[in-house]
């Protein structure tokens, strides 16, 4: 009898994205800073210890709010999301995705699982692989509505 010991390998893409909104400058010296290149080093460290991740490419939506998801480069992560060219996201954080709670939701709870997608956010230790019915349907959905809140609070001022 043969055991099958593979493990799966998921082809990654990182997705990086920063608003005008969101300053670059973190606002106390406990937060990390959202900058482009501080979300890219941020997953490359987080993937040092998951050897079945590989990145393909990084997806990079610089100057775009997180309230619509008609930005160039996560309309290219989907289209290669399709193409088969990735099966993993990974992000620093749920708001990096988006900041629009019903168009989050419907991304990590629908579209992700029914194309095979692993999506993984760290600071909001999420990772669709090992996530439970609670993360996925109540952790997740009061993190992204507390998002979509502060960029409303934010466009208000």
């Amino acid at each position: 009898m043969l055991s099958n010991n593979l493990s799966k390998t998921y082809l990654c893409g990182g997705y990086l994205r920063l608003s005008k909104e969101d300053d670059d400058i973190a606002k106390s010296e406990t937060l990390q800073s959202n900058s482009i290149e501080n979300q890219k080093e941020y997953i490359e460290d987080y993937l040092q210890s998951k050897p079945e991740i590989r990145v393909v490419d990084f997806y990079i939506d610089d100057g775009y709010s997180g309230v619509n998801f008609d930005r160039p480069d996560f309309q290219r992560m989907l289209q290669d999301i399709k193409d088969k060219k990735i099966n993993c996201v990974i992000v620093k954080d749920l708001s990096r995705l988006g900041r629009n709670y019903i168009e989050v939701g419907k991304y990590i709870e629908r579209l992700f699982p029914f194309l095979g997608v692993r999506f993984i956010a760290i600071n909001d230790n999420y990772d669709s692989e090992t996530a439970n019915i609670t993360d996925t349907h109540l952790v997740l959905p009061v993190k992204s509505f507390v998002n979509d809140t502060y960029c409303r609070q934010n466009s208000q001022k």
